[in-house]
């Protein structure tokens, strides 16, 4: 990366479309805005000027409520004079792991705390002029803490299904970028008939006999994978198989056997392995 170029790692720095950045400075540095002007060497050999927001990233969290409604917040955004319907979401503080902002930011606006962490995915909402990258989570399992509002902060919390949500859509009452995208990834994540998923789960949870617990209740379920312990003190297990048998062994395994005690599951999505005709124990890691 050059010197003073904040935006991402080039992913595609070979491609015939890349543009090469030759020299920047600062416009502007605020509170949230810090904006950039670069000059830039175009695929065709010319020049040109490109102005962005360096974003540090922020992350939102779909919480799915026992019953399958969600969690969603009223908030007035200045810039547009107008009350919107969004999911909570924050930006990345100094250091944070996007699922730790996820936590803290479900807990300081709606007030929940959750077990389960599936991550949608990641959404660039405005490529054109900003580096801000959206990590997108469903929270499930969830206990409602009470929220804890930054000084300054006001919002209304509110529960919706996911029909009445659709229906804003439609209505124009909810035009959120970063929650219709998460609305949108969620329900494909819900109405999937397969699942293949990578699960994490923290706590007490080595030495208690996760792991035989977790291979039974797979091989009952009938899906295929494996579960190993790692040195962080978590367990890892592959899952794949029937949605809803998948969806089953994950609600399980927040209780586990009975000397266990989970903090948190998270899920991601992983390939399928044809090689996992079964479920298997694997060495720790």
């Amino acid at each position: 990366m050059n010197k003073g170029d904040d935006r991402p790692a080039p992913t595609h720095a070979t491609h015939a479309l890349h543009e090469e950045r030759m020299a920047g400075e600062r416009v502007f540095a605020g509170k949230l805005l810090d904006v950039r002007r670069d000059r830039v060497r175009l695929p065709d050999g010319g020049e040109a000027v490109r102005e962005y927001v360096v974003h540090p990233g922020a992350v939102l969290v779909v919480p799915v409520l026992g019953d399958g409604r969600l969690v969603v917040e009223r908030q007035f955004r200045y810039p547009l004079n107008r009350v919107f319907l969004e999911f909570p979401a924050g930006k990345l503080d100094p250091g944070e792991s996007a699922l730790r902002t996820g936590v803290r930011e479900l807990a300081e606006e709606a007030g929940y705390r959750a077990t389960i962490w599936i991550r949608l995915g990641v959404i660039h909402p405005v490529v054109a002029y900003s580096t801000e990258a959206i990590e997108l989570y469903a929270a499930r399992a969830l206990t409602h803490v009470g929220a804890k509002l930054d000084p300054g902060e006001f919002l209304e919390v509110v529960e919706c299904t996911e029909a009445e949500l659709y229906e804003a859509i439609d209505e124009g009452r909810l035009t959120d970028g970063k929650s219709v995208a998460a609305l949108a990834l969620y329900t494909r994540w819900r109405s999937a008939s397969q699942r293949g998923i990578r699960l994490r789960i923290t706590g007490v949870v080595q030495g208690v006999g996760y792991r035989e617990w977790a291979m039974r209740n797979a091989q009952a379920a009938g899906i295929a994978g494996w579960v190993r312990n790692r040195s962080d003190g978590s367990v890892e297990a592959h899952v794949q198989g029937d949605r809803a048998a998948c969806d089953h062994f994950v609600d399980a395994c927040r209780e586990g056997p009975r000397v266990a005690r989970v903090a948190t599951i998270e899920v991601t999505r992983a390939a399928f392995d044809a090689a996992h005709g079964d479920f298997a124990l694997l060495p720790s890691v």
